[in-house]
């Protein structure tokens, strides 16, 4: 069993089309994939032929961003039923929220002599617009040299382009993915650019939010990162999950199902095995 838990597709920030994304799990030997694009779950909506089930099974997902201690966290919602209605005002709202925080930015823009970032936009495949489309447009027009140049001086917290979003709160992310029949997952914990003792907080506050899982294994970390993850995991009393956070092919190391397996002490204690899991093979 291979499950890859956390991937996107063209319709937030990846680069491939949901079909081209299970293709390419089917070739990397993926068995079981969740679709976890930000705020959005359109992508089962474009998905031309369902793969065998004996070969890859579909787990409906998606990546919510939430305020907590005002940075931005995500959790991640696995096989909820896509269809329910809370679940689809909040991804509503928050798509929203994205579109609004684009145009506050284009206003900025403008201001500096920069135009065209709301036609930009419109052309994309998107429907959950995220600043690394804002850094793609900065990188074409030539403002910017690269996504990591785009961030540090335009996009990031000292930005000059900046615009907060005010994301839903952690606690009404798990709300919203159990009350639609989903496991609750905290996204690669370890990459918030916090303290160890924020983070510890940010995991016990989760899990008191009643908050079911915690990436413990994903794409480029280090081992003994990995072990302190499967650490806080076990001691706060959550479902390992795994998944690479796949964007695009020219990321090779963070490819579909590239990732370590989970470390033995929580070999026993993975989402899959989650009482609720059964529910949850479904992307109808």
């Amino acid at each position: 069993m291979l499950a890859d838990l956390h991937s996107h597709t063209w319709l937030s920030d990846g680069s491939l089309a949901p079909q081209a994304l299970i293709q390419r799990a089917l070739d990397n030997q993926v068995t079981h994939l969740a679709i976890t694009d930000h705020d959005c779950v359109d992508a089962f909506d474009q998905i031309e032929e369902r793969p065998n089930p004996d070969a890859l099974t579909l787990i409906t997902g998606v990546e919510i961003s939430c305020l907590w201690d005002q940075r931005e966290i995500h959790v991640v919602g696995l096989g909820f039923d896509r269809h329910d209605a809370a679940l689809q005002a909040l991804l509503q709202r928050q798509q929203q929220l994205r579109w609004q925080r684009a145009q506050d930015m284009d206003i900025k823009l403008q201001k500096a002599g920069i135009t065209g970032l709301t036609r930009y936009l419109e052309t994309l495949p998107c429907r959950a617009i995220s600043r690394n489309h804002v850094a793609d447009f900065l990188i074409e027009r030539g403002v910017a040299r690269s996504k990591s140049h785009a961030f540090k001086n335009h996009l990031g917290d000292r930005g000059r382009f900046r615009v907060s979003a005010q994301w839903c709160a952690i606690a009404e992310a798990v709300e919203v993915i159990q009350g639609a029949g989903g496991l609750a997952v905290l996204a690669h914990p370890n990459r918030y650019s916090i303290s160890n003792p924020k983070l510890r907080r940010l995991i016990q506050e989760f899990a008191a939010d009643q908050g079911q899982g915690m990436e413990v294994s994903y794409s480029n970390i280090d081992p003994h990162v990995m072990g302190y993850m499967a650490t806080l995991c076990m001691d706060n009393g959550l479902w390992a999950s795994t998944g690479s956070d796949f964007h695009t092919p020219t990321q090779q190391w963070m490819d579909i199902g590239k990732f370590r397996r989970l470390p033995a002490q929580c070999a026993d204690r993975a989402i899959w095995m989650h009482p609720g899991w059964p529910k949850c093979i479904a992307a109808a």
